[in-house]
């Protein structure tokens, strides 16, 4: 599905990077590639986004999944003062990779919902509190397994090593306390390495 979905994006390339868009008009190109059944994208404006660049952001509801509704919600963010983007100026493959990366790891949570998976929280045993937030979120094993297949994603679509990939430093430098989520994470990772290898 992964790269399925980054080579579908990839693809909208070359027919498209003489055209320019409005910030909805590629959003509403991405959309199109995609069920409208299972996916909703919108747009967002953000002034930490630099010029020509889109982030990529998602979302899963496990109520709508169960009302038959769209389940993952995927927001591009533009730059809130640029009205065109140029097709030639936009950085096709990161994007292609960023949303195909997105999707997956938002379909690891849906699994885990549909499976049940009776998976454990982290308690952070950290002082500051926008720390113990962070360590909170990253160290949930729902996360862990979610940023294991992102990391391999990641390491295998640009061709390095898992260990400078930019979630595992993040991850590195949150837990420098506690190397035992990072082994966790280093287990995700290469379960994601096996699977995604051998379906590419």
């Amino acid at each position: 599905m992964f790269f399925k979905n980054q080579n579908c994006l990839l693809g909208l390339k070359e027919k498209y990077q003489s055209r320019s868009f409005t910030a909805s008009e590629f959003t509403r190109l991405i959309r199109r590639q995609f069920p409208a059944a299972d996916f909703s994208f919108r747009t967002r404006r953000d002034y930490a986004v630099d010029p020509d660049m889109v982030i990529v952001a998602g979302s899963y509801d496990y109520y709508y999944d169960q009302q038959g509704l769209p389940h993952t919600e995927i927001t591009l963010c533009y730059h809130p003062e640029q009205e065109l983007y140029l097709g030639s100026c936009l950085n096709w493959e990161q994007i292609s990779f960023d949303i195909a990366e997105c999707i997956g790891h938002e379909l690891v949570h849906r699994k885990q919902h549909k499976t049940k998976s009776k998976l454990a929280s982290y308690i952070s045993q950290l002082s500051d509190p926008e720390k113990k937030v962070e360590q909170e979120y990253l160290g949930a094993e729902e996360e862990l397994e979610a940023y294991g297949f992102s990391i391999a994603a990641e390491s295998i679509t640009f061709n390095k090593e898992y260990h400078s990939c930019t979630m595992y430093v993040i991850y590195a430098n949150t837990f420098d306390n506690d190397h035992s989520v990072v082994v966790k994470l280093e287990q995700q990772i290469v379960k994601y390495l096996i699977q995604l290898t051998g379906v590419r």
